[in-house]
């Protein structure tokens, strides 16, 4: 309310009527109790008669919430009381020398929600001007600063647009390709309770609600294919990722190994399900016909399960068959590679 105030005191004062076409340059200063020197410098303002400019400021004050209850006029001094809808009451004195090229005045306000404030008012005719050549200018001005500022906004609603755009699209690409790192802060954030992760999503949403709604689709999305064998592949088993889709992979191993001995899956079989598995290793994975194979059908199978089953050593009184094969085709494989 106060800057309302401010901003219309200039033009709401009573200066005195001009003839017609003419106008006044008045050189007005603004002070007030507790305000630094020199924050609210002396303005130009030019009163004149200017029917265009008179017309628009009555339709103003047709629609503002504060209405003209009272005003005395006697010689050179007038007396305005103004209401508001909010309750807060203003009162300007204003009073002209005798030549009418100098005025003091004072605006006092009374509001509950404000409180009260006293501005005083100083002007000074240094002039003539054209009022109607004032008004155009001025217009000129605000209607540039309007362009501008409209230009300004459709460029930030552009450059968040685009930046939405590329969020959702790293999303999905994210889901397509089984990356969980893509999701960024829906990935790492998804069942984090850290302060900065809640802040950092409703950033996201505050900027553009279709960046949450499409990238927690395709969390969603993701979570549900991890629990297939294909995107289980896919994302390498990551304990970290099956915690954050709230699973473990030992579950997903329980439910899929059986299922890929059956139909003999031998990628997801060679990885992740070394019992279902071996009886395929020890068939294929050792002695002459495994070296005779290499490149075939069990290459990658072999690879994956002898390096799996190095890594899960039998106890020391387990010595059957099939375990030394899977060794001895385990040594065969480094003389292959050369290690």
């Amino acid at each position: 309310m106060r800057m309302h105030f401010l901003a219309t005191v200039l033009v709401a004062l009573p200066f005195a009527a001009v003839a017609q076409g003419s106008g006044e340059l008045w050189e007005i200063t603004m002070s007030m109790p507790g305000m630094p020197a020199g924050m609210m410098p002396a303005q130009r303002v030019c009163q004149g008669d200017d029917p265009e400019r008179a017309a628009q400021a009555q339709k103003g004050r047709d629609k503002k919430d504060c209405k003209v209850t009272d005003r005395k006029q006697s010689g050179n001094r007038t007396t305005i009381s103004m209401s508001c809808s909010d309750g807060s009451t203003m009162v300007i004195d204003q009073q002209f020398n005798a030549a009418r090229t100098e005025f003091k005045s004072t605006m006092s306000l009374k509001s509950k929600k404000d409180g009260d404030m006293t501005m005083t008012q100083t002007g000074r005719k240094v002039g003539a001007c054209d009022a109607v050549a004032t008004r155009k200018e001025r217009d000129a001005k605000m209607d540039k600063m309007n362009k501008e500022m409209a230009a300004m906004q459709a460029a930030g609603a552009a450059q968040q647009k685009q930046f939405a755009d590329r969020q959702i699209k790293q999303c999905a690409d994210a889901a397509a390709n089984m990356d969980w790192r893509g999701f960024g802060v829906y990935g790492q954030c998804r069942t984090s309770k850290d302060p900065n992760c809640k802040s950092s999503m409703e950033a996201y949403d505050k900027m553009s609600p279709e960046i949450a709604k499409s990238c927690n689709a395709r969390v969603g999305e993701f979570c549900k294919r991890f629990q297939t064998q294909e995107g289980f592949l896919k994302a390498r088993g990551d304990e970290t990722i099956a915690q954050a889709c709230g699973v473990t992979t030992a579950s997903i191993k329980a439910a899929e190994c059986p299922k890929a001995a059956k139909t003999e899956s031998l990628s997801f079989l060679g990885r992740y399900c070394l019992a279902e598995a071996k009886p395929i290793a020890q068939q294929n994975c050792v002695g002459r016909d495994y070296t005779s194979k290499m490149g075939g059908k069990y290459n990658d199978f072999c690879t994956a399960y002898l390096a799996q089953a190095s890594l899960e050593k039998p106890p020391a009184s387990a010595t059957d068959t099939v375990k030394q094969g899977v060794s001895k085709g385990m040594d065969k494989l480094k003389g292959l590679f050369g290690r």
